[in-house]
């Protein structure tokens, strides 16, 4: 955890700074990462991280600058330079055509209610033992591959606005895992998360990989381009709802017209009654951050209820722009899904249903159109043809190209059950995002486009 002497100094800074009239925002960020990767049956890559960055940003009327410092924070001297480097830059700027915002510290916060020590300081020897584990159990015959971010992520953020200080400190860890058989080379996956220690294990890889294995040793199955019916699985439903909400939610991308919901306005219904998405940090399944990184308060912030959009989130520099309440959403979302009522066994969902495909990831998730909310994405990991709820085979790579509003508003069933899905981005600063959602969803009318000869 951070040493006391850090965020001292940064507050003794602050208030020389505060002194003198200056407009500014100190942010700390610090990470204790560790990723190994699994490749050929083998640890491929094994490297830790340790990081302390000092973002600070300094307003001067309508000019902006920033300086960010990696490395030792220890000393007023230090951060003291990089406060100069930003009123430096800040006064050469080019005024921006409208006046910024200051970041105000909302509320003092102090946060570790998801906090692990034991998965800050997780061993890569116990990564391997699980990778292991799974290999064995399964069999050593097929070709396995992974990876395995966890650590921890410290924030202390503090402004001259006012003597306010706002500090979160929290673990999170992601999991996957992907099976290949060596000659048909047919792929499943397996995908975890969690802050503590016991939410990931190669148990439930397990039990995954042995159910799916008995299925994929039937012919594959080439499904035609068309329209069907599709089971999303939460990992899938998770990273299409990401996409969802930062091409249609969010306020820039509605002010210039840009975003696939930008004709539309609060009241409109733009999905099926069954959807509602919120930000809730109190939610558990998420990474709950109290505060977003420009020091505004995070609560229950409703996007879409029952299919009605309710708000858009605006960042300080669009708020400024064009008007707006700025809205605590810099940062990672906390988006949670509500459930529906559907049974908790997605097979048994989908009897009597007919031909469905069972699809519980997307690969290389895109946006070919952003203006129509057209996304796509191949089936690849574990993807399966359900007839009336039993397993006919596993289905070649097939590839979804559709729009959020036609698959969002052609919603048969919602599982019950709510689940962790971890959508982080691994590479630049760790800043780890889940969303809680059901652990399916089934969509009528879905269009495929391309669906290939193999399982490649």
């Amino acid at each position: 955890m951070l040493d006391q002497k850090i965020p001292d100094t940064i507050i003794k800074v602050r208030d020389s700074a505060a002194k003198k009239g200056v407009k500014a925002l100190f942010r700390m960020h610090r990470e204790k990462s560790h990723l190994i990767r699994i490749g050929n049956n083998s640890v491929s890559l094994n490297t830790s991280e340790d990081l302390t960055r000092l973002d600070v940003e300094v307003i001067d009327g309508r000019r902006e600058g920033s300086c960010t410092l990696l490395g030792d924070l220890e000393g007023p001297g230090i951060i003291e330079n990089a406060l100069q480097v930003a009123v430096t830059k800040a006064a050469v700027a080019t005024p921006k055509v409208y006046e910024p915002i200051e970041r105000v510290i909302e509320n003092e916060i102090e946060e570790e209610n998801q906090f692990d020590q034991a998965i800050e300081e997780l061993d890569s020897g116990l990564k391997v033992d699980t990778y292991s584990a799974i290999m064995k159990s399964v069999g050593e015959d097929y070709n396995y591959s992974g990876s395995w971010s966890s650590g921890s992520t410290e924030i202390f953020l503090s402004g001259t606005a006012n003597d306010k200080f706002a500090w979160r400190i929290g673990t999170d860890q992601q999991f996957n895992s992907v099976l290949k058989h060596p000659e048909e080379k047919w792929e499943l996956a397996d995908f975890q998360s969690g802050w503590q220690v016991g939410d990931v294990t190669a148990e439930a890889t397990v039990e995954k990989y042995l159910d799916l294995i008995e299925v994929f040793k039937k012919p594959g199955i080439r499904v035609e381009p068309g329209r069907y019916t599709v089971l999303f699985g939460a990992q899938a439903l998770a990273e299409i709802l990401q996409m969802l909400i930062w091409t249609g939610l969010h306020g820039r991308h509605h002010e210039e017209k840009i975003g696939w919901m930008s004709e539309k306005k609060a009241g409109d219904t733009i999905l099926s009654d069954k959807i509602t998405i919120i930000d809730d940090p109190a939610n558990l399944h998420t990474f709950s951050f109290g505060f977003d990184l420009n020091g505004l308060s995070r609560h229950t912030f409703p996007f879409i209820e029952e299919g009605v959009l309710k708000n858009l989130f605006y960042d300080l520099d669009t708020a400024g722009k064009y008007g707006k309440k700025p809205t605590p959403h810099s940062g990672s979302l906390s988006a949670v899904m509500r459930a529906g009522e559907g049974l908790t066994n997605p097979f048994e969902a989908a009897r009597n249903m007919g031909r469905v495909l069972y699809i519980p990831a997307l690969h290389y998730i895109n946006i070919p159109n952003m203006s129509k909310g057209l996304f796509t994405g191949s089936s690849r990991f574990s993807a399966i043809l359900l007839e009336d709820g039993e397993a006919a085979g596993p289905i070649f790579s097939t590839r979804i190209t559709d729009t959020f509003q036609n698959v969002f508003s052609n919603v048969e069933i919602l599982s019950r059950a709510n689940l962790s899905a971890n959508v982080s981005n691994t590479y630049g600063r760790r800043m780890p995002e889940a969303f809680a959602v059901p652990s399916y969803m089934i969509s009528n009318e879905v269009k495929i486009t391309d669906s290939a000869e193999s399982f490649q």
